[in-house]
């Protein structure tokens, strides 16, 4: 504002060398605005020639944030690396995280963080020249705003930032549940468990429900791998050691739980399972199933043995004289192939129904180990009828259709497979009458057993009666009155007893439904004896007019009629019973008594097969006598077939008797077959070949049958009263024998023996290591079942070389060095199991052996298992938590695709 008389017309600001006219606002007043002053300015006013004083214009600094530097320090349990960030605000956290920010400010004095979640300022600590620093943890989301501040002014624009806090997630468990419904031993368990930062445990829960009698909870861990974030499991649940009865029930659910080192671990529950065993009832029924579902089983796979056979033979007579093959013929031989593949897997399909009958009939029953031994024996048969020979054969016939081989070898393959399969439909015919016999004596143990368990019920409600019919006597049994009360209110009524009469009444009509299905049997088997059907019907009357006297409220006359029911029960128990011991004597007698007398006529036969050898070598084929002989060869065959016949019916009742009998019955029919052929041929070397293979197999039978004499003979005597089956001190060790029986064939191997002592020699000690064998095959049965494993590996399987190689009178390098191997693998197996014996205290109960056969939805789950390391080893482990999470869903999904 300019004053005076006289006023000038322009002012002008002067600073330095720089001079700004100011406008001219009327009446002495003059104006300039300096825009966006960033320095300090000195100035002057100059209004014609005259200068104000010096003025100045001063600047305030506000307080500005220059840097901003944040320290994450994530919790322990997370295993990261504590990380440092440069100009970042916006925070993404896991929960328990504790942050520092350390900022740079220029013009300030004092520096706060003021959070939503908090109403105060909290003041950072100056650290250094305009250095501020503070530390909080996080536990929620929450946002801050940094405020800067010195003695003229605040920071101008608000700085204000969010932090996002990332929960620490529940687990997750899927899981994949397939239960034992055959033969309720196990449950398969698999599926992944997954977490955000990783799993500590997973757990299986289980409780037992015995009718409404719940059992307390009980835990067992699963292995996983610790801290992983994702894995897949799977875990074979052995519940056999449970002790679960028929209609328990059992419940279970996985727990699994996560590494939270801020809340605690946390755990997630899968759905619950209840795995629930059938009935008694069920269980016998699931049984009867099965038996017939085998013996179905059998009866196809002999009708489809019989096609084969029949289909040979016309391929044989159709092709005989021929000498080329057409394109109809070879399709009939591929026919025949395809026959043999669809027979051997109704054979496998056999097995494997049998073998899975005879693990319900051991986990659900109780058998005598007689029934035991004939399960066993009949599993070893049909696990036998399939040989590797036969399919050989079947193998070359196919190689020589490739081949476009002469008809005389497939004319002799074809002659080969005959045989096999005749015998093959003879083992399965014996096969399907020992499995009847096998039903019948299982059945009738069954039912006497189930007698004996109705007498014992109508025993203990016969007691809960006659407490009813004298409470006097009841009463005094007990002193104190408290007592007495309490056994007062707990005794039962009359109506009560008429329900659990009425209810041993239906079983013991289930029971004769039972006795009705076996004397059925018994009938298709021709057996004589049956139930008695009167005594039957007597105790049905009993327990009913026994449930009508207790409806009246007639105790006493009620007890009257149980004690006949009862005494009824046990006649037909102890009837039953001498059935039972009667027919297994009569049995063996009989089955003794046919043996012996076959015997005598293999002697016999093979006698008369000698002196037919001695007349037949020195005569000539113009001899009148030659024509004689050749009758005579043809009775000899004739006696042979009435032999054969004789064997197999003994052989349909006896199930300890080998398959190696049957195959040798052939071989025998086959050179006497043969014989009779050259004979008839006028090939008389040839024949007297013939004679002597037939009168060797006859003795090697002869043997083996003399053996299987001795061994029943044993087998009785242990089983008669007072006989022990311990063996006798003296008896050498398998290990000594089998060295002397490889001394012996070192003998013969450099001896020079022949004709029939050598053929003799050679059936002695084939059969000499077949007894061997079955020894070792036994002891290792034996140690199997009491849940061991004998040591030597697979013994029989080169015993059983060695057998076919001394019956066909061959004793090589080859045998010589496996039989050096069979007796020290032998004899280290010997002193391994007396070492067992020695020591005590190193003995301890060997886990059971079970079938490890996974169903394939398990498998993938074994798969991705075993890529989950190499899936780690992808996962970068610096990685920010949000990107970690993502990768981690990506290989979630890939496995979840893979699964399916």
């Amino acid at each position: 504002k300019m004053e005076g008389e006289a006023l000038p017309a322009s002012v002008y600001i002067v600073s330095g060398e720089q001079r700004w006219k100011m406008e001219s606002a009327g009446l002495g007043l003059f104006t300039y605005t300096f825009d966006n002053i960033q320095n300090e300015i000195d100035f002057q006013l100059d209004a014609s020639g005259f200068f104000s004083d010096r003025n100045k214009i001063q600047l305030i600094s506000r307080p500005e944030l220059t840097q901003l530097k944040v320290t994450l320090n994530y919790p322990g349990y997370l295993r990261l690396k504590y990380q440092e960030l440069n100009n970042a605000g916006n925070l993404e956290i896991p929960e328990g995280t504790n942050v520092t920010w350390k900022i740079g400010a220029a013009h300030t004095q004092k520096a706060s963080l003021l959070f939503a979640s908090e109403t105060q300022e909290n003041n950072m600590q100056l650290i250094d020249n305009e250095s501020f620093t503070f530390s909080k943890g996080f536990r929620n989301p929450d946002e801050y705003s940094v405020l800067l501040e010195n003695e003229e002014s605040k920071n101008k624009d608000q700085i204000t930032y969010s932090i996002r806090v990332v929960k620490d997630q529940y687990p997750q468990v899927v899981v994949d549940n397939l239960q034992d419904s055959v033969l309720y031993q196990s449950i398969l368990l698999g599926g992944a468990v997954n977490d955000d930062y990783g799993i500590t445990a997973l757990t299986l829960n289980y409780q037992i429900v015995k009718g409404t009698k719940e059992q307390p909870v009980k835990s067992k861990p699963i292995a996983i791998a610790a801290n992983q974030q994702q894995q897949n499991f799977y875990f074979q649940w052995k519940i056999d050691s449970l002790d679960l009865q028929p209609g328990d029930k059992l419940m279970y659910y996985l727990q699994v739980w996560d590494n939270d080192g801020v809340n605690g671990r946390k755990s997630t529950r899968s759905a619950n399972y209840i795995f629930a065993l059938p009935g008694e009832e069920e269980i016998k029924a699931e049984i009867t199933r099965a038996q017939q579902a085998a013996e179905n089983k059998i009866d196809q796979s002999l009708q489809k043995a019989k096609d084969l056979k029949k289909s040979i033979d016309d391929a044989q007579e159709k092709l005989r004289g021929k000498q080329s093959l057409d394109w109809q013929d070879k399709k009939m031989l591929e026919d025949l192939i395809k026959q043999k593949e669809k027979l051997d897997e109704a054979i496998n399909n056999l097995q494997k129904e049998n073998s899975l009958l005879e693990q319900k009939k051991e986990s659900f029953s109780e058998e005598s180990e007689r029934i035991k031994q004939k399960s066993e024996q009949i599993q070893k048969l049909i696990n036998e009828l399939l040989d590797e020979e036969t399919k050989k054969l079947f193998q070359e016939l196919e190689k020589l259709l490739r081949e476009n081989a002469d008809m005389n070898q497939i004319q002799k393959m074809l002659d080969k497979m005959d045989r096999k399969e005749m015998n093959l439909e003879k083992e399965l015919e014996r096969t399907l009458e020992l499995f009847k016999q096998l039903q019948y004596d299982y059945k009738l143990e069954q039912a006497i057993e189930e007698l004996k368990q109705q007498t014992e019920k109508q025993e203990e409600l016969l007691e809960k009666t006659e407490e009813l019919t004298d409470p006097k006597e009841n009463d005094a049994k007990g002193k104190d009155s408290k007592g007495e009360q309490d056994e007062k209110t707990e005794k039962p009524n009359p109506e009560e007893l008429a329900k659990e009469q009425e209810q041993l009444k239906s079983e013991f009509e289930k029971l004769e439904e039972q006795l009705n299905n076996l004397d059925k049997l018994g009938e298709e088997l021709n057996k004589e004896e049956a139930s008695d059907t009167e005594k039957q019907d007597e105790v049905e009357q009993s327990q009913e007019e026994s449930k009508e006297s207790l409806d009246k409220g007639e105790t006493k006359k009620s007890a009257q009629q149980q004690k006949k029911a009862i005494s009824k029960m046990k006649e037909m128990q102890q009837q039953m019973e001498g059935m039972q011991n009667s027919m297994e004597m009569e049995i063996d007698q009989q089955n003794l008594e046919s043996l012996r007398q076959i015997i005598h006529g293999l002697i016999k036969l093979s006698y008369d097969q000698e002196n037919l050898m001695k007349e037949f070598a020195p005569i000539q084929q113009t001899d009148p006598k030659y024509v004689q002989l050749s009758q005579n060869q043809l009775k000899l065959k004739d006696d042979a077939k009435v032999l054969e016949d004789s064997l197999l019916s003994l052989s349909k009742k006896d199930p300890f008797m080998g398959s190696v009998v049957t195959r040798e019955i052939g071989e025998l029919n086959d050179h006497v077959e043969k014989a009779v052929a050259n004979i008839k041929e006028r090939r008389k070397a040839n024949a007297s070949t013939e004679m002597q293979l037939s009168m060797t197999s006859i003795n090697n039978l002869a043997l083996m049958l003399n053996d299987h004499f001795e061994m029943m003979m044993n087998m009785m005597a242990n089983a008669m009263p007072g006989k022990g089956k311990k063996k006798s001190p003296g008896k050498p060790s398998l290990g000594k024998l089998q060295q002397q029986l490889n001394q012996q064939m070192e003998d013969i191997r450099k001896g020079g023996k022949s004709g029939r002592q050598l053929s003799e020699e050679f059936a002695q000690m084939a059969a000499e290591q077949e007894r061997i064998r079955r020894a070792l095959q036994e002891m290792q049965e034996k140690m199997k079942q009491e849940g061991g494993k004998m040591p030597g590996g697979d013994l029989p399987g080169k015993m059983e070389q060695t057998e076919m190689d001394l019956v066909n009178k061959q004793i090589t390098e080859q045998t010589i060095q496996r039989q050096k191997e069979i007796l020290t693998r032998l004899l280290e197996a010997e002193k391994s199991m007396r070492e067992q014996d020695l020591d005590e205290e190193r003995k301890g109960e060997t886990a059971k052996d079970y079938t490890n056969e996974i169903p394939r939805a398990f498998e993938e789950y074994l798969r991705l298992k075993e890529k989950e390391v190499e899936l780690l080893k992808t996962v970068p482990p610096k990685l920010y938590p949000y990107y970690k999470q993502e990768v981690g869903e990506y290989f979630k999904r890939i496995k979840t695709l893979e699964i399916n």
